[in-house]
Parts: structure tokens; C-alpha cells; sequence
């Protein structure tokens, strides 16, 4: 039988055909993905914050696509850090009264103003942080004022009542330092770095505004650099939030969402004696050397 030449080339012509498609369909898909990709953000790892007590630090910030959309998953962990930060910082904030102290309720205070203690059925109430496990504590000179000796009570594990003495106050920078008489171990917070602090950052503030104790709001910073004049007081450098602070706020903790504590708060401004959303806390780096000159 005699071979059919051009039958033998139809016969492969085809499958090279086919070929060449598949081929230009990979190179035009490949291309494609090239394209559309989004590039992955590796997002900052800060190092684990050390804890009092031997209190476990938070865990680091998980991984985020950057260009992945906002998710129930990922509410749902700013959610477990928020309420982390709190339950860590609570136990180590008390409420102060002054033995004596005039029971009558204050004038309502007007435009830019310190907080001062709430005047309730149990007497005048601010806020205070103990920072040292040994009972050491952080308040404003407004909440102690003249006094020598203070009431401090303790809210956590059931509600607790020492004395304590004022070691030092600065009416200066509105700190007051206290030592609580006892020997026992107490629970403390850890003290950030508030020359870290950016507007935008996730705020607590945490006290007892109008006695409810260990009440706690959350905010942002709305400023961190805002100079003061408080009745002929200066006060540079000051931290503004819209976290709600009230009377019995004053010398309770502003807290990160880390949970280290960044500013004691100490004021607001309040036009007309009503709220406005601006309170403003004595960055905690002022403290320190308060801290470190009375504190052995």
C-alpha cells in the first residue's frame, strides 16, 4: 500500500496545535496572578512585656495580611487583649479617702479643671495605683491634699481597707506618693514609657468616678504633647484622651492596650459643667523620678 505523505502531516499538525494553545493560556494565567497578589505586610513583633508577681505577659500581636478584610476573628482578639489588659491592671487600683475630710459635696467644677474625689454617702473618694508590691502608691496631690494619713481600699479578692501614710506629695507635678501599712505583698502595674505614646493609641482609664470602683473606659489618645494651665499651674507636655474621666478618676491609671500604665490622671475640661470628651492624664516618665527620689 503507498504511503499518504500529507495524511501523515495532517495527522501531527493537530496535536502541536493544541500545544501551542495550552501553552499561551499558562503564560497569559501566570500573569494574572502576577497582577492581582497583594503582598504580605510582616507586621512588628514587640518583645513581651515583664509582669509583676510573676503575672504571665500578654502574648505578642498575631500576624495580619494587611490587605486581608476586617473579620469576627480578628474583633474578636482586640476584644480578648482589651479585656486581658483590664483584668491585669484592676486589681492594683484602689480608692483613697481622707479621714476628716470636709463631707460636703464640691462646687461643680467648670472649663479646665483638676479632678478631684467624689463626695458620696461613704465619704470623698479618688483613685490611686499601687506600682510596688511592697504598697507603695501612685495618686494626685488633689485626691490626698494636706493629709498625713490616708484610707485605701482594695477591691480585689474582697474589699480590704488599710491605712497608709503620705510619703511625699509634689504640688508641682500633682503626685503624691503613699506607702500602705502592712507587710503583706500586694498586686502591682507595670509602668510604661510614655515618651512611646502616639496619637491614635488605644487608651484605658481606670478609677472610681462618682464611687462606682474599678470602673474602667476606653479611648485614644488624642493628643500627647498638650501644655496645661490649671489656676496659674503649668503643666507641660501633658497626655489629652477621650476616655471619660469624672470626679473620682483623679490619680487613677491611663493604661495602654499592652497594659503598662503611661499617665495618671489628673484632669478635664468640662465647658459649662458638662462632659466634652477631653481628660488629660501627667505622663508617667514625670513620675518617675518622683518615684525613684522617695522610694527605697
Amino acid at each position: 500500500m503507498k504511503k499518504n505523505k500529507n495524511f501523515r502531516i495532517r495527522n501531527y499538525s493537530w496535536v502541536a496545535g493544541v500545544l501551542l494553545v495550552l501553552g499561551v493560556c499558562s503564560i497569559w494565567a501566570n500573569a494574572q496572578v502576577h497582577r492581582q497578589t497583594p503582598a504580605t505586610v510582616r507586621p512588628f513583633t514587640a518583645p513581651a512585656v515583664p509582669q509583676p508577681g510573676g503575672v504571665a505577659p500578654l502574648p505578642s500581636p498575631p500576624e495580619v495580611n494587611a490587605d486581608e478584610p476586617a473579620s469576627p476573628k480578628s474583633a474578636l482578639l482586640v476584644q480578648a487583649g482589651i479585656s486581658q489588659v483590664a483584668a491585669m491592671t484592676r486589681p492594683a487600683v484602689v480608692g483613697i479617702s481622707r479621714p476628716g475630710a470636709d463631707q460636703r459635696p464640691a462646687a461643680p467644677s467648670s472649663g479646665l479643671t483638676n479632678l478631684t474625689p467624689y463626695t458620696g454617702v461613704d465619704g470623698r473618694i479618688g483613685s490611686g495605683l499601687i506600682f510596688d508590691r511592697r504598697g507603695y502608691l501612685l495618686t494626685t496631690f488633689q485626691t490626698v491634699g494636706k493629709a498625713t494619713v490616708v484610707n485605701v481600699t482594695l477591691f480585689s479578692g474582697g474589699q480590704s481597707q488599710y491605712e497608709a501614710d503620705v510619703v511625699e506629695v509634689d504640688p508641682a507635678t500633682d503626685l503624691a506618693l503613699l506607702k500602705i501599712r502592712s507587710t503583706e505583698l500586694f498586686p502591682a502595674v507595670v509602668l510604661g514609657n510614655s515618651d512611646l505614646v502616639e496619637v491614635g493609641d488605644i487608651v484605658l482609664a481606670i478609677g472610681s468616678p462618682f464611687g462606682f470602683s474599678r470602673t474602667v473606659t476606653m479611648g485614644i489618645v488624642s493628643s500627647n504633647r498638650r501644655n496645661l494651665n490649671i489656676n496659674g499651674v503649668r503643666y507641660p507636655s501633658m497626655i489629652q484622651t477621650d476616655a471619660v474621666v469624672n470626679q473620682g478618676n483623679d490619680g487613677g491609671p491611663l493604661v495602654n492596650i499592652r497594659g503598662e500604665v503611661i499617665g495618671i490622671n489628673m484632669a478635664s475640661y468640662r465647658p459649662d459643667n458638662h462632659y466634652s470628651g477631653l481628660g488629660f492624664a501627667i505622663p508617667i516618665n514625670d513620675a518617675l523620678e518622683f518615684i525613684a527620689a522617695n522610694v527605697q
